[in-house]
Order: C-alpha cells, then structure tokens, then sequence
C-alpha cells in the first residue's frame, strides 16, 4: 500500500523538478513610442534683435503691423531694459493756410458755443526710428498734410486718436512701407549680424 504511494510521490517529485530545471519564459517587452524633443522655432532669417517698441500714436495697432513682419519679429512692447529701441513718433505741425482758416473757424465755433466745427489744416510728420543705447542707426520720416473739421464737444471719445479716419489710415500705411524699407536697410543689417556675432543666431 505504501509503496504504490511512494511511487506516485516520486514521480510528482520528478515532474516538478523538470519543470523548474526548464528555462523560464522570456518577459515580454513592450515599447513605448518616446516622444521627439520639442525644439524651440528659430527666428526667421533676416529678423532683427529683440527690441523695445514704442509708439507715441495707435501704439497698439503699429505695433500689430510691425511684429507681424520677418524683420522685426522679435519686437516687444515692454522689453524692459533693452538697449535696442524702435521708436515712432508723430508731430502736427500747422500750414500757413491752415493757421489762418483754424482762427476763423474757431471764431466761428466759439460765437456758436461750439455748434460748428473748427477746421484744421495740418502737416502730419510720423518718424521711425531704430536706437541703440540711445544712439540713431537708422530713420525714416514721412509726411502728409491733412484738412480736418473737429467739434470740440464730440471728440472726447476719439478712436481715431485725434488723426481723423483719413490720418489714422494714412499712418497705418506707413508702418507697411517702413517694414519693406528696413528689411533692404544696411545699417540694420549691419546691426543683426553685429548682435548674430556675439550672441549667436539664435540667441532671443
């Protein structure tokens, strides 16, 4: 009785200890996709160095216009500390005409109590210019003269910045052809490959 046992225990025993000699199974692997590092865009060729913008006029709008540009696409509004600056400025200087027809129309206005408008005659000068540590390296100036009627008591919400639709459309304009004048500009170049020389291409 017991030996039959024994022999059925035996040949368990052997059973298991082929089994552990066997190899194991191999793990299965599984791999994982990686991700490819995200680099961050390289300027685009012929951009200029960052630099602080600033516009004493539709501030917002010329500076939409410019950035949007290859060239000054590293333009800021508050780059604070920059030593490079590009910088518009506008100035209304009064024709001699128009000196002249704005005292009769503001006669007219003020016996009115303002009823009627005051009619101005201006030349609009608007100038860019591209600064370094406070030193000019490149100016564009551009200039129109425009006829203007005003009513003293409508203009306080004056989304034209006091230019009139003509004059702000007019300034707009400008932002265009001074963008395609500064991308053939030698001076600028000559700073971009200045700044590309000390602190590389691709420095921001």
């Amino acid at each position: 009785m017991l030996r039959p046992m024994l022999s059925v225990l035996t040949g368990l025993l052997a059973v298991l200890a082929s089994a552990q000699a066997a190899d194991p199974p191999a793990p299965v692997v599984v791999e994982m996709p990686v991700a490819p590092p995200v680099q961050a865009a390289a300027p685009a060729a012929g951009a200029l160095p960052p630099m602080n913008f600033y516009a004493s006029v539709a501030g917002n709008e010329l500076f939409a216009k410019v950035k949007a540009s290859a060239t000054f696409a590293r333009a800021e509004k508050e780059l604070v500390g920059s030593p490079i600056q590009l910088r518009v400025s506008h100035s209304l200087i009064p024709t001699a005409g128009g000196q002249a027809a704005g005292l009769l129309s503001a006669i007219w206005a003020g016996s009115t109590l303002g009823l009627l408008p005051v009619v101005t005659n201006n030349n609009l000068v608007l100038t860019y210019e591209v600064r370094v540590n406070g030193k000019e390296v490149s100016r564009y100036e551009y200039q129109r003269s425009f006829t203007r009627a005003v009513n003293i008591w409508a203009n306080q919400n004056d989304a034209t910045y006091g230019l009139g639709e003509d004059g702000l459309a007019w300034v707009l304009s400008t932002a265009d052809e001074f963008v395609a004048r500064a991308a053939q500009d030698p001076a600028l170049h000559a700073l971009g490959a200045e700044y590309a020389f000390y602190f590389g291409k691709d420095s921001h």
